[in-house]
């Protein structure tokens, strides 16, 4: 009974026996409360599982997370619930992971149940993932390069209360060109938007992307490959993972760092290549983080701004929509997710409110937005706007 002490993680053991054909697992805990930052007094209790491959950090054998949005799952050789691959059940030593979120007052009493089903189980490989190189319809290229479309959003995969699918069906009728869902701390909406990809469903452009969810602050990786640690309850371990994912070339944002969002608590760490300075309704704190996107750049740190819905919710109602904000990113020659994801490293974009909101194009011969030009007393810019009726337009410089 962990008492005096949250934001932590707990691995429980268990031993899976061989002959396991479907792996079922529950949990309960004392004094539930939601995971709302605004909540509090109570016990938000996270969960998860890792396999035969061990719990090291950075090198655990991951299947699974879904945070405090399900209170059981199940896992197959064929099939499994949301947020959990599918796949072999290898006899050996497998944990339960808990992460104790928040502990109240009165501590935290919890049980896990681990039952089998035993039988023949069917030789299976684990579920492909899409990857940034995973052959994807071609596009029409637009006529100026430029591309707008979503960049954070969530699925059933997590926490969110819709099928990969119909995010996708959302963002087409909004006419987006591309999409990135970042479940949290998850590869599962990666099986699903590969499985789709291989259906020849989707009419946009597919990115990978996960967002890594700590408890004390949380990133977004692009173009990943494999899955990025979460359980960071250090300085050292957030340094570790953020190198992890950049050593294998995946580009990261540090997201909404602004109260509630929550605050991105490692100030003293860096090598995450943006920050995401609008997330959701730009009412929502969102000066916050654009003032901490700010204060880098004065301190000589080219850090890209990027936006994002975190929508989480298309059947109900929600503050978060879709595409509000929407990025514009520049792509050079044929579109591709690669491609977008290199104008965005480069800084090649911009935010807008929503998919037919105001648009700036700042150019300067043949430097556009993210370009360094050499110093000079004098530089002629030239800026474009596009629906910019009844706005106004303020140019501010360093």
């Amino acid at each position: 009974m962990p008492t005096g002490r949250e934001k932590f993680y707990e691995n429980v053991p268990f031993a899976m026996p061989p002959n396991v054909r479907r792996l079922d697992v529950r949990y309960d805990y004392s004094d539930k409360i939601g995971s709302d930052p605004h909540l509090t007094g109570g016990n938000t209790v996270d969960i998860g599982l890792f396999d035969h491959r061990g719990v090291d950090f950075l090198n655990a054998g991951f299947r699974g997370w879904t945070g405090s949005a399900r209170s059981e799952f199940f896992i197959t050789g064929t099939n499994a619930t949301p947020g959990y691959l599918r796949g072999p059940l290898t006899a050996g030593r497998w944990y339960v992971c808990l992460g104790f979120y928040k502990v109240g007052p009165n501590g935290c009493d919890f049980r896990v149940t681990v039952r089998f089903t035993f039988g023949d189980e069917q030789t299976v490989e684990m579920p492909a993932l899409l990857a940034l190189d995973t052959p994807q319809k071609p596009y029409p290229a637009s006529a100026d390069g430029w591309y707008k479309g979503e960049l954070h959003c969530h699925s059933v995969n997590s926490d969110g209360d819709s099928t990969a699918q119909d995010v996708i069906i959302q963002a087409q009728a909004l006419g987006l060109d591309f999409l990135a869902i970042t479940d949290h701390n998850n590869l599962t909406h990666l099986a699903d938007l590969a499985r789709l990809v291989g259906e020849g469903f989707p009419n946009l452009m597919l990115i990978p992307g996960c967002e890594v969810t700590t408890y004390r602050g949380h990133w977004n990786v692009w173009g990943l490959e494999e899955w990025v640690d979460f359980r960071i309850v250090s300085h050292n371990d957030m340094r570790r993972a953020i190198n992890f994912a950049v050593e294998r070339d995946y580009l990261t944002s540090c997201n909404h760092p602004r109260d509630y969002g929550p605050m991105w608590e490692y100030d003293d760490v860096e090598g995450y290549h943006c920050v995401e300075v609008w997330n959701g309704p730009w009412r929502l704190f969102n000066e916050q983080s654009l003032a901490f996107w700010e204060k880098r750049l004065r301190e000589g740190k080219q850090l890209v701004a990027v936006g994002g819905s975190d929508m989480h919710r298309l059947k109900s109602a929600h503050h978060a929509h879709i595409a509000t904000p929407t990025m514009w990113i520049y792509c050079s020659g044929e579109p591709s997710a690669s491609g977008i994801l290199a104008g965005l490293r480069a800084g090649h974009a911009f935010i807008s409110d929503a998919p037919d909101g105001p648009q700036i194009y700042l150019s300067s011969g043949d430097a556009i937005m993210g370009d360094v030009l050499p110093y000079a007393d004098a530089v002629d810019v030239q800026v474009r706007v596009v629906n910019g009726k009844a706005t106004c337009l303020q140019l501010i410089d360093a």
